[in-house]
């Protein structure tokens, strides 16, 4: 809106300066001295406004003070009673205005400046035609269409402009997401390298056979025990069935325990697992510190309410701990639901917990930017199209109606192409559009060549404005330039005089000026379509790379939760001091490795060639073979047949593998190595190259290397 209130006020000025100084050359003016003045001091303050272009108020303020002035001065200026048969000076200057201003103030503004406005012109003309006359000047008429007009043009920029501004908060809250997903996976890297160090190490001892005592073997497992239950992490199910949950946890209560309401409620496990968490500490509350003898459960479809018959409390005393706040409240806040508490001393207490099921994705403006300003430039040009036509039909006399008929279909057919982006028909009709420009004058005698007659000189640049929307702007001004210019070379041919000049020059710092600036507001549109688009396709890549994260970020919990899992009974085993054997070497061995190694992928895990390694190891370790990979320098971009180069003979040579692999993913430069060493069965004939792999065989061991250039 700042680039159109700057418009507006450029059109404005540009159309003061030059009706101005085209009023003041005029040799046949019949503008009295007075009238001459003040054409002078508006012809030097609308210089000072291009040239210092100020958006200021009390300056905004003197440029309508000074389109009054110019109206109530019609007598001075133009002192001919017949002045409203023709283009002059005030109207040039009052329409221009009235335009500008509806553009660059809000409507609430520009109505009243525009009633104001159309007063002055009124009193102003009154002075020489009398008021009994005044409704037939067909200026006052004029201001009332421009207004309209040049309202919805400002209500469809509003609403571009905030088109705009939300696609760039989305794409801005796409880019908080990312650095936020990234501060959290760094964090939990940090929380499971605590463990590499703990778990880890234990199971290193174990798998090795270290001679360590019995007892501190066992306190070494309990703390890693410990640290684990610490920093559970357990990847939510898709969906959870919350009655059952919410019974297991009151079968460990000691309080009497009802339900009521629904007896089974499936909700997603993201909504799932915190909502139990919290309905868990509420009966653990009520287990511990009510004293009640039942506790009444009631489930609904969006929420639970634990009714007690305890001793109560009082929720607004200060308390110790931080169960209710942080573990109830805040977790259900958290997860974007709601927890109430109500209790008072001996009054028993209520937790009412309640969560919102999550609507499924709506495209509306808000979500589709794209959308909106597209509905809007269609609107845009709909009002273009519906202004030419309507200003057709005040202008066009009876005796003109195939012509005019003629020029109302060439603007007519710019709506296929605006609505439906089909613009086969804008030439012909830009054709006919122009054979109307040209006919319209020359049959018009010579002495009606310069008054309201020649309706095509104000008429015709906005019948052909709306067949100009998709060009470039430069493109659709020098056009619609082009028209003028044949249109007023008519007219001089048919009457050379200075007075068809000043008509001529009048009209281009009025008609011409206003037509290029809608292209340009078009323009507007275009470029904010533009950045919707790019604003949208950063947001999109964003949100992308943000889902693939999570869904990455999703299955390294998984299979940490995997390695855990088996890691927590041998650790139990150890913490009762039973004597360590081979098999519990070997599985410790087995577990310690995979948790290394998934320790190892952590800054890699999420590249696209470790995503098609990995299956291939899980495959690999499924027929319980011994696998271990590591990852040297940063892995750069591949493309999926680079990929698919690396991987495919990797997963040949570990399907040969007998009872162990170890491969090593070196990245040096532009070129990515795979190198892997298996033990085959003896028997099997390698071939000396392996699907585009270099293979030797040695015995029972297979080495091969794999080269791929990267992006």
């Amino acid at each position: 809106m700042t680039r159109a209130a700057h418009i507006g006020l450029l059109m404005r000025n540009t159309a003061n300066l030059g009706v101005s100084l085209v009023a003041l050359a005029d040799p046949l003016s019949g503008a009295l001295p007075a009238g001459r003045c003040l054409l002078a001091v508006l012809a030097m303050w609308s210089l000072y406004r291009l040239v210092t272009r100020s958006h200021s108020p009390a300056l905004l303020a003197a440029d309508f003070g000074a389109v009054l002035a110019v109206c109530l001065a019609i007598p001075v200026l133009t002192p001919a009673a017949d002045f409203y048969t023709f283009n002059t000076a005030p109207q040039a200057i009052a329409g221009t205005a009235v335009v500008s201003l509806s553009v660059s103030v809000s409507v609430l503004a520009s109505i009243p400046m525009t009633l104001a406005i159309a007063a002055a012109y009124a009193a102003g003309a009154a002075q020489l035609t009398g008021w009994e006359y005044v409704s037939s000047v067909p200026a006052l008429y004029y201001f009332a269409v421009q207004c309209a007009t040049a309202s919805i043009i400002r209500f469809m920029l509003l609403h571009v402009a905030g088109a705009v501004d939300r696609a760039r908060d989305e794409r801005a809250e796409a880019e908080v997401a990312e650095r936020v997903t990234h501060a959290v996976r760094d964090y939990e890297r940090e929380q499971l390298a605590l463990l590499h160090d703990t778990a880890a190490s234990t199971l290193l001892m174990v798998g090795q056979g270290t001679s360590l005592p019995a007892e501190r073997l066992a306190a070494q497992a309990r703390r890693d025990l410990d640290l684990l239950n610490e920093n559970h992490w357990e990847a939510p199910l898709p969906r959870m069935e919350l009655v059952a949950a919410l019974r297991e946890c009151a079968r460990h209560l000691s309080t009497a325990v009802t339900f009521d309401g629904v007896d089974r409620l499936w909700l997603p496990g993201a909504t799932a697992y915190p909502v139990i968490a919290a309905a868990r500490e509420a009966m653990t509350n009520v287990d511990r510190h009510a004293d009640a003898t039942t506790l009444q459960v009631t489930v609904s479809g969006n929420g639970i309410r634990l009714v007690d018959d305890g001793v109560g409390f009082d929720p607004d005393a200060p308390r110790r701990g931080h169960g209710v706040d942080e573990s109830i409240v805040g977790r259900m806040t958290r997860a974007g639901g709601e927890a109430r508490i109500t209790s008072a001393p001996g009054a028993g207490t209520v937790v009412e917990l309640t969560w919102t099921a999550t609507p499924p994705p709506s495209v509306s403006d808000t979500a589709d930017p794209d959308r909106l300003i597209d509905r809007t430039r269609i609107r845009f040009g709909l009002a273009l199209t519906v202004y030419a036509v309507v200003n057709l039909a005040i202008t066009v006399p009876q005796a003109d109606a195939a012509l005019g008929g003629l020029a109302a279909l060439g603007a007519l057919a710019a709506i296929p192409g605006i609505v439906w982006r089909r613009w086969g028909f804008a030439w012909p009709a830009a054709a006919a559009v122009l054979a109307v420009a040209i006919i319209q004058p020359a049959l018009l005698p010579t002495d009606q060549v310069i008054g309201y007659a020649h309706w095509a000189q104000g008429a015709i640049g906005w019948c052909v404005v709306p067949l100009l929307l998709a060009l470039p702007t430069r493109t659709g001004a020098a056009i619609v330039t082009g028209y003028w210019l044949v249109n007023s070379a008519v007219l001089v041919i048919r009457d050379p005089s200075a007075e068809t000049l000043v008509n001529i020059g009048l009209g281009t710092a009025s008609i011409l000026a206003v037509q290029v600036f809608a292209l340009v507001f078009n323009g507007l549109m275009r470029d904010a379509a533009t950045v919707v688009a790019v604003e949208n396709q950063t947001r999109q890549r964003l949100l992308t790379r943000e889902r693939v994260s999570q869904a990455l970020r999703a299955e390294y919990q998984r299979r940490y939760a995997d390695i855990v899992a088996n890691v927590v009974p041998l650790l139990e085993e150890l913490t009762r001091g039973e004597p360590v054997t081979a098999d519990m070497q070997l599985r410790a061995r087995a577990e310690c490795r995979r948790l290394r190694t998934l320790f190892d992928q952590a800054g890699t895990f999420d590249h696209p060639l470790m995503q098609q390694i990995r299956p291939l190891i899980d495959a690999a370790e499924d027929r319980r073979i011994d696998v271990v990979i590591d990852v040297c320098g940063t892995l750069p971009d591949l493309t999926e047949p680079q990929i698919a180069a690396l991987a495919t003979p990797l997963g040949d040579v570990l399907r040969r593998a007998s009872n162990s692999a170890r491969i090593v993913v070196t990245a040096a430069d532009s070129e990515v190595e795979v190198s892997a060493v298996v033990d085959t069965a003896g028997d099997d004939a390698a071939p000396a190259r392996l699907d585009g792999a270099e293979v030797i065989v040695s015995g029972r061991e297979l080495w091969c290397l794999i080269v791929s250039g990267a992006r």
